[in-house]
């Protein structure tokens, strides 16, 4: 992006992924002051972290993803959207293993998740394999333009609607195992709390529109140890957008378990998965005003590589949901068993998804 202002005639791999360095310490800097305010908030308002970090920390920190897939649409450029999605979801999953190393003693924090992240957890698979539901049925109904449209526009009512049962749904639950705080511990509400965490929220949506549009002009620009070929849209929106785009979870998270506050630090890891399919929706309304009627179908689409890339979070949210229920008390390298397992299934699905 500056780049292209700075150094028309003379772009580097090095400056881009620079500019894209930039924009993100300035995402990180955010979630951390973000965390700080959500745990203040839920003071102030007597809410459960767990409702917090899934409703208000998971939306902010996604709103990365948003921006993400909202200009990829725009720009005509929704396999890079999905890729973004879709490899965000798994990544934040293996954040888990980052929240686990910022422990002392390492161990596994999915140990102590309460059933709250139960159910996000599990609600998360749900829209996840929707979207994938959609895009093969789409693929299924190639030369219908009709009922592929149809399927799509299902497919972004059906996520909408399923967010939406599962933030109340978790909000009922949560208020009837909620306990009233001590007096001598409540903290008066601050009128400032609100309008800094908007302030927040507004910086990281200009520095994740940065990031996007950096990472389009990667995509294309090309790469000398490749021997001059381009990255491409899927690669990059997978690798260096997914990864850009969770570092609001990232420092969210560790931010969280720092102030002990493992309710909220679950919380966002789940909710931002469940809040980033909702970037699909947004991703049609777009691409459809850029033009494109279908967005899952096209030459620019490849379903396998997507459905691919898609059912990498599925496994992984599956091995966490065990991690949960198991509560492993195995040590691996000062990991837990699940940790370890979860980078495993991270780096070998990434590899598959890179080479194919």
């Amino acid at each position: 992006m500056l780049n292209r202002l700075l150094f028309p005639e003379s772009i580097t791999t090095f400056t881009l992924l620079l500019e894209m360095g930039v924009a993100a310490v300035i995402v990180i800097i955010a979630a951390t002051l973000l965390a700080g305010l959500c745990d203040r908030l839920a003071d102030e308002r007597g809410l459960g972290r767990a409702f917090i970090g899934m409703l208000l920390l998971a939306t902010v920190t996604s709103l990365p993803e948003v921006v993400a897939g909202a200009t990829s649409g725009a720009i005509g450029a929704v396999d890079m959207a999905f890729g973004a999605v879709y490899g965000s979801c798994s990544f934040n999953i293996v954040i888990i293993v980052i929240m686990n190393l910022v422990l002392a003693g390492g161990g596994s924090v999915l140990s102590g998740a309460r059933p709250t992240q139960l159910l996000s957890s599990s609600f998360g698979i749900v829209m996840i394999t929707l979207s994938l539901l959609a895009i093969a049925t789409v693929d299924k109904f190639q030369g219908h333009a009709h009922v592929q449209q149809g399927i799509e526009i299902g497919m972004c009512v059906a996520v909408i609607a399923t967010y939406m049962f599962c933030m109340r749904l978790i909000h009922r639950f949560e208020r009837r195992e909620a306990v009233d705080l001590p007096l001598d511990k409540r903290i008066p509400p601050n009128a400032a709390t609100i309008p800094r965490i908007v302030l927040v929220a507004l910086v990281t949506i200009a520095a994740a529109w940065w990031l996007t549009k950096t990472g389009d002009v990667l995509a294309e620009h090309p790469i000398d140890a490749l021997g001059g070929k381009p990255l491409g849209k899927t690669v990059v929106g997978l690798c260096f957008l997914a990864v850009a785009t969770s570092l609001p979870e990232i420092a969210a998270s560790i931010a969280s378990v720092r102030m002990n506050n493992l309710d909220m630090a679950l919380g966002n890891v789940f909710g931002s998965n469940m809040f980033n399919i909702l970037v699909l929706p947004v991703a049609k309304l777009t691409a459809f005003m850029h033009g494109d009627k279908l967005m899952m179908s096209g030459p620019g689409f490849s379903p396998n590589l997507t459905l691919l890339s898609g059912l990498l979070p599925v496994l992984l949210t599956a091995v966490a949901i065990a991690g949960i229920v198991y509560r492993t008390q195995r040590k691996v390298l000062r990991l837990g068993f699940d940790s370890v397992l979860l980078l495993l299934i991270y780096v070998a699905g990434m590899a598959a998804i890179i080479v194919s």
